[in-house]
C-alpha cells in the first residue's frame, strides 16, 4: 500500500511538472507574439534574408538569418563567456554554390553576480557569406537554413528551427536592389551591429607589445563621446586573455587606451595560426558602436 502510494504522489508529481512545462511554454508563446511555431523553439525564432532581391552570378553576398528572442531570454555570442555556447548555422546549398563562416554583430554583455557572459536579446543578425557559381542554369534557387542555439534566462534550453528562402537568379545586365541601402529594412540595421574593423576606424590603433615581460595587446583610438568603454576577447586557439572576462578603457580626454596581458601557448592553437581577436564595445546596447580586432602574433 505505501508502495502504491508513493508511485501515485510521483506520477502526480511528474503530470504537474509537464503541466506546469507547457504552461511556461504557452505563455512564453503569447509574450512573443506567435499562435503556432511547429518547427522552432517557442523562444526563439528564425528567418532569412539575402542582401540582394536575386541572386547575381559570380558575386558573394551575405545571407542574413534573424533570430528574434522572446522577452527576458538571451542567446550568445561566438564566445559565451563564462557559460553558454555559440549558435550553429548549417546551409543547404544548391549545387556550386560555397559558404563562408559567420560575421558576428557586436555582443551585448549581460553581467550577474557570479559569471559575465556575451550574447544578444531580443533581435540579432547573423551573416553568412555566400559565394554564388559563375553559371547557373536554373532561373531561381531556394536556400535551406538549420540553425541550433541555447537560450537562456533563469533556467537554460537547447532549441533548433529550419527555414529557407528562394531567390531569383539575376540575368546578365540586370539591375539588382539591395537591402543593405534600405535603412529602415532588418537587413540593413543588422549591417549596423557589424563592428567596424580597426584598419577601417579612425585614429584606431591595434598593437602587439611587452608590457611587464608578457606579450600584450594595447588598443587606443578616439572615444567618440563614449564612457564606458570595454575590450572582450574572442576565442582564438593557443592564446588567451589574461584581462578578465572583459578589459576596461582608460579614458584620457578624448582618447581611451585599452592594455590585454595574454598568455600564448602554440601547443593549444589545434593547428591554426596563432592571433588575437576581440571588440572593443562603446557602451552596452545592441546599437552602440564597436571595433572588431584581430592581429596574427608570430610564435
Amino acid at each position: 500500500m505505501i508502495r502504491m502510494i508513493r508511485m501515485i504522489r510521483a506520477t502526480s508529481f511528474c503530470l504537474a511538472f509537464v503541466a506546469a512545462f507547457h504552461a511556461f511554454a504557452s505563455e512564453a508563446q503569447a509574450q512573443f507574439g506567435l499562435d503556432t511555431q511547429p518547427e522552432a523553439d517557442p523562444l526563439v525564432r528564425i528567418d532569412a534574408t539575402f542582401a540582394t532581391k536575386a541572386v547575381v552570378p559570380g558575386s558573394t553576398q551575405f545571407l542574413g538569418v534573424r533570430f528574434r528572442i522572446a522577452p527576458k531570454w538571451h542567446i550568445y555570442w561566438s564566445n559565451p563567456g563564462d557559460s553558454g555556447s555559440e549558435p550553429r548555422i548549417n546551409l543547404d546549398l544548391p549545387e556550386g554554390f560555397k559558404a563562408g563562416p559567420i560575421v558576428w554583430p557586436r555582443p551585448v554583455v549581460h553581467t550577474t553576480e557570479w559569471e559575465t557572459t556575451f550574447g544578444y536579446h531580443e533581435e540579432t543578425m547573423l551573416f553568412i557569406p555566400v559565394t554564388a557559381p559563375a553559371i547557373i542554369k536554373d532561373p531561381s534557387v531556394r536556400i535551406g537554413v538549420k540553425a541550433e542555439w541555447l537560450v537562456c534566462d533563469q533556467m537554460c534550453l537547447m532549441g533548433a528551427g529550419t527555414t529557407s528562402i528562394e531567390l531569383p537568379v539575376a540575368k546578365a545586365g540586370e539591375s539588382v536592389s539591395s537591402l543593405k541601402d534600405d535603412p529602415r529594412s532588418a537587413f540593413a540595421k543588422g549591417l549596423a551591429c557589424i563592428p567596424v574593423p580597426f584598419q577601417k576606424a579612425t585614429g584606431t590603433i591595434a598593437r602587439l607589445e611587452m608590457a611587464d615581460g608578457r606579450m600584450a595587446l594595447e588598443v587606443t583610438g578616439p572615444t567618440g563621446g563614449s564612457e564606458k568603454i570595454v575590450f572582450v576577447p574572442d576565442l582564438t586557439p593557443g592564446v588567451a586573455s589574461l584581462g578578465g572576462a572583459t578589459t576596461p578603457a582608460t579614458i584620457s580626454g578624448d582618447r581611451y587606451r585599452i592594455l590585454v596581458p595574454l598568455e600564448v601557448n602554440p601547443d593549444n592553437a589545434l593547428g591554426k595560426p596563432l592571433e588575437v581577436a576581440g571588440v572593443v564595445l562603446f557602451g552596452n546596447e545592441r546599437q552602440d558602436p564597436a571595433v572588431s580586432i584581430r592581429l596574427p602574433i608570430k610564435p
